[in-house]
């Protein structure tokens, strides 16, 4: 096997420490002390290869990134991390939505803000404890997800403090065609979807979650169809 750098056949890591061996079609787990094979058609070890994947190259990463911004008290930076750590936010919401109701995206699919206002009704109610409306969340997204997606930044209603007192993550003032402010901290998100993370894969582990489970794995096997296909695959080149 030629193991030149850049090379589509060589081995890979699948997620933070799960080495994905193509000669020998294994994946291995070397976080332990002895490394650990994982079996990807075992529904237990594709649990931990999300929950790694998405805790450390997802959730992590925008810890760092609001920590930053909270030891950083300067007059021009006090959230210059927290608007990059949204996008963040917005893909955990949807990835996730995903997962629970067993619907993989695929090129075409024009279902993305359909899901991620389930997702967003679902994390994040309004500050009297009420699930926000499809068009007050239509209009949180325009402002948020979608203008940093297309415009690199969020709107200029678009309030960002990780020190707002409130509980509440989002609180959306305006009627719902109109919004007149919205003011949003991104350290309340986080800590949100963190809590909805790890309520998530303690339902998924609970053998009798059987619809649970079936979407999760809906979404995984689309997912890492290639991967799959590499470590099922019979041709093995050891």
């Amino acid at each position: 096997m030629n193991n030149k750098e850049g090379n589509p056949e060589e081995s890979f890591y699948l997620c933070e420490s799960i080495w994905l061996d193509r000669d020998k079609k294994m994946l291995i787990d070397i976080e332990f002390p002895s490394p650990k094979l994982l079996n990807i058609d075992n529904i237990d070890d594709c649990i931990v290869i999300i929950e790694r994947e998405i805790r450390e190259w997802l959730l992590n990463p925008m810890i760092l990134l609001i920590n930053n911004d909270l030891e950083n008290k300067l007059n021009y930076r006090p959230f210059k991390n927290s608007i990059f750590a949204l996008y963040g936010i917005f893909s955990y919401i949807e990835k996730m939505q995903r997962f629970r109701e067993g619907k993989p995206y695929s090129s075409g699919d024009t279902n993305s803000t359909k899901i991620l206002t389930q997702g967003f009704k679902r994390l994040f109610p309004d500050n009297k404890q009420n699930n926000y409306g499809n068009q007050k969340i239509e209009q949180i997204l325009k402002n948020t997800r979608h203008s940093l997606m297309h415009f690199g930044n969020i709107g200029d209603k678009v309030l960002i403090n990780n020190d707002y007192e409130n509980s509440v993550p989002v609180v959306y003032y305006g009627s719902n065609k109109n919004l007149d402010k919205l003011e949003i901290n991104p350290l309340k998100m986080i800590e949100t979807i963190i809590n909805d993370f790890n309520s998530y894969l303690k339902e998924l582990r609970e053998e009798n979650n059987s619809e649970t489970r079936e979407n999760f794995m809906k979404v995984f096997e689309f997912y890492y169809a290639d991967e799959i296909s590499i470590l099922q695959s019979k041709d093995n080149k050891a």
